[in-house]
């Protein structure tokens, strides 16, 4: 009865909000758990669930495996705003199907594909025993409210143990990779090829800066030990090693080769992906710009694949399914999202800790089409409220291959600002979060015709601005 009127309460109080032009997104669901704790648990019973989880990326791979079910003949639900915590969880569960993404023709069943906060997930893993858990990767990201990496990696490794969910993780990353140890019967791996690593590696050596490769995560838990690598990607993911022990990156199931021609950064890019359960090898086009949607798309073949193994029984066309799924997939609110103002465009990149700042300026500096950079600061309750992680990400090695023209804005402009002037640029307008609508206007207009405008705000700051977008431009809103 309790639950029967927790669900009742959160679809009239959802309504209601959506009437107002409200999002809905978490209030539904904080209410049906203050009335019925057990909601989660009974609302995913029976359920086709797949969870996300990691510090960057969960957002963009949960759009993307939603779409590649969609495409393969399924109907999704997912918490497409990124309402990631217990009481985002808690409404889709409830209200989701009143959003269901419909398969064309004769539908295989229901899959419900949930991104979950890292920290949440150690609570809500156990009630809603997903068939499926991903796990993208483990970077420093809010100290204040996360505290060290370990401590989120063993927050993660509770949940999972509370589940007998398939694991698709990371091979490359050191932390991520060990949640493997002690679970290998029903660990998958997904990585970069290692020889194809190395060798990338040595073509195209990255540009060196003042601030080395991230230190998130470069000690053997085992041995405290540094680790050595062959080759990296970027931060601490690659080919990693300890010389004292010896524990190493995994061997991956699923393993990306780069293309011969072209920037890996840059959509249309052309990899290839190899099954090497089956010996099979399909090539994708990188269809989300940046170099790191390589991991992404990489970890969503796998699940993909691990996961219509489960539900139709193992056959070697589903990698194969996977792989063209990959080429249909669109990117998410404020993440790689772009769109048109007359002759110019906008293109936003969240960026929300050192890994992901870095990404995201490397991006900008390799692009063809940059106009002008805006970048946005703010350190509420979810930004974190410690911006020191600025100083952590290397601007000087990108700093000459900038725009002219670079923007500041948000509650912490100055010391965003300040980060700039470091790096040896100079700022063209600064102000703080009240004059972000006229800083972008300006960015706007002093965009050459035929460029972009890359946006580089964190989290309430991207929400802010999408907020002034919906309204003058039209695009949709992040519920939507």
């Amino acid at each position: 009865m309790r639950n029967k009127i927790a669900a009742a309460s959160a679809v009239i109080i959802r309504k209601t909000l959506r009437l107002m032009g409200k999002g809905a997104t978490t209030l539904p669901g904080k209410i049906a758990l203050k009335i019925s704790p057990d909601i989660i648990r009974s609302k995913a019973s029976g359920k086709n669930i797949i969870t996300i989880t990691g510090t960057n990326g969960k957002t963009t791979t949960s759009h993307m495996i939603s779409d590649m079910l969609n495409t393969l003949g399924y109907d999704v639900i997912n918490n497409i705003s990124g309402a990631n915590l217990a009481s985002g969880i808690a409404t889709t569960l409830i209200c989701g199907r009143e959003e269901v993404k419909k398969a064309k023709g004769d539908s295989k069943g229901l899959v419900y594909v949930l991104e979950t906060d890292e920290a949440a997930f150690a609570k809500i893993a156990k009630p809603l025993s997903p068939k499926v858990c991903v796990v993208t990767n483990l970077f420093r990201d809010q100290l204040d409210r996360y505290g060290e990496l370990t401590h989120t990696r063993d927050l993660i490794a509770g949940g999972i143990d509370g589940t007998s969910a398939t694991l698709v993780i990371n091979s490359d990353d050191s932390l991520v990779a060990s949640l493997g140890i002690g679970r290998e019967d029903r660990s998958v791996f997904f990585g970069m090829d290692k020889k194809a690593l190395i060798s990338y590696e040595k073509d195209h050596p990255a540009k060196k800066g003042i601030i080395p490769p991230s230190a998130d995560a470069v000690f053997c838990p085992e041995c405290k030990v540094r680790y050595e690598y062959k080759a990296r990607t970027y931060g601490h993911l690659g080919d990693f090693y300890c010389p004292s022990c010896g524990r190493k990156s995994p061997d991956p199931r699923f393993a990306a080769i780069y293309g011969e021609e072209g920037n890996p950064a840059f959509e249309g890019y052309k990899f290839s992906i190899k099954d090497t359960k089956n010996g099979l090898m399909e090539e994708v086009p990188l269809k989300i710009p940046g170099s790191h949607n390589i991991y992404n798309t990489l970890g969503c073949v796998a699940a993909v694949t691990v996961l219509t193994e489960k539900m139709e029984g193992e056959k070697e066309d589903h990698f194969e399914k996977a792989c063209d799924a990959s080429s249909e997939v669109k990117a998410a609110f404020g993440r790689m999202e772009k769109f048109k103002v007359k002759d110019k465009e906008v293109c936003i990149l969240l960026v929300k800790n050192p890994a992901g700042l870095d990404r995201s300026l490397q991006f900008v500096a390799d692009s063809k089409d940059t106009g002008c950079l805006y970048l946005l600061l703010n350190s509420n309750f979810a930004d974190g409220k410690d911006v020191s992680w600025i100083w952590d990400v290397d601007f000087e090695s990108k700093a000459e291959d900038l725009p002219e023209n670079i923007y500041v804005s948000g509650q912490r402009y100055a010391d965003m600002n300040l980060r700039v002037r470091y790096c040896g640029r100079d700022v063209r307008e600064k102000g703080d979060e009240t004059h972000m609508k006229e800083i972008f206007d300006k960015a706007l207009s002093e965009c050459p015709s035929g460029k972009c405008v890359y946006i580089l705000p964190n989290y309430t700051s991207m929400l802010a601005l999408r907020a002034m977008l919906v309204k003058e431009f039209g695009i949709k809103d992040f519920w939507k």
